[in-house]
């Protein structure tokens, strides 16, 4: 008798998980496909990569003691105006001028103006011996900006070989001709000749491969000639914007890279 109650207590024992995991409701497992977990192959870069930056190759030092050149501040601009020029290269002499190369017969010259009440300009460029080739008069058009002037069509144009310097006023007292209160800025510059094997590639080349063949090659003047055209044919082009922003950092002129583009043409009554 004691053995058979020991086997049915047994049984139970048994049966009554079984019976209770069946009363208990199943939840079903969530499955996952392993493509929920990774990014689709056409999913665009959160962050493209930068395009390499802009810069200008400074050429090796090509100066002279025997020139001067400078800045000064003037009645109608209360803070210096300056030529759009990379700074003098560290290892030069404190009297060294810098003197800028170009390629160009008829360059193009580019002054940072920050502010002025000044309703003209004026252009002047004289040869290393100090006689006056042009001197022009330039209207203004804005009271800030990168103003901007090439020399004209009527010009004999730059000799190769030969320095020359150029000098950009503010006209403060136009009425009265008082120069004594003209903000100034000036430097010199070069026209040096082109090698045979840049002049190949800039025959080939597009307006923005021949930008870059300019800076690479140390030609300041024409490297800003270049961009300032590629930015007034193309101005709502992003890329032209970040590229001048580029090529003025690359030199220290970071102050400058914001400033408006303000191209000068002169006045019908000036001559010379």
């Amino acid at each position: 008798m004691l053995k058979k109650n020991l086997l049915l207590i047994t049984l139970g024992l048994t049966l009554i998980p079984d019976l209770l995991l069946s009363t208990i409701p199943t939840i079903a497992a969530p499955t996952y496909n392993v493509a929920q977990f990774s990014l689709p192959r056409s999913t665009p870069r959160l962050f493209p990569r930068r395009r390499s930056l802009l810069r200008f190759k400074v050429p090796g030092i090509r100066g002279s003691r025997n020139l001067e050149a400078g800045a000064a501040r003037g009645k109608c601009s209360p803070q210096d105006i300056s030529g759009v020029l990379p700074p003098k290269p560290p290892k030069s002499a404190a009297n060294q001028v810098p003197v800028e190369l170009t390629v160009s017969d008829r360059p193009a010259f580019f002054v940072n103006v920050p502010q002025t009440s000044a309703q003209q300009a004026e252009f002047l460029l004289r040869d290393e011996a100090g006689e006056e080739l042009l001197d022009k008069t330039l209207p203004l058009t804005a009271s800030t900006g990168i103003m901007s002037y090439g020399l004209p069509g009527d010009f004999a144009g730059l000799e190769v070989g030969k320095k020359y310097q150029w000098r950009f006023s503010l006209l403060c007292d136009s009425t009265n001709g008082d120069r004594s209160g003209d903000p100034i800025a000036s430097g010199w510059i070069e026209r040096v000749e082109l090698p045979t094997s840049v002049a190949e590639k800039l025959q080939k080349a597009t307006p923005k491969q021949r930008l870059l063949i300019y800076a690479e090659n140390g030609y300041w003047h024409d490297t800003l000639k270049a961009l300032a055209d590629l930015r007034a044919a193309y101005p709502n082009d992003l890329t032209v914007v970040r590229d001048w922003d580029d090529i003025l950092r690359s030199v220290g002129l970071d102050a400058m890279s914001k400033q408006p583009l303000i191209p000068l043409n002169p006045t019908t009554a000036s001559n010379q």
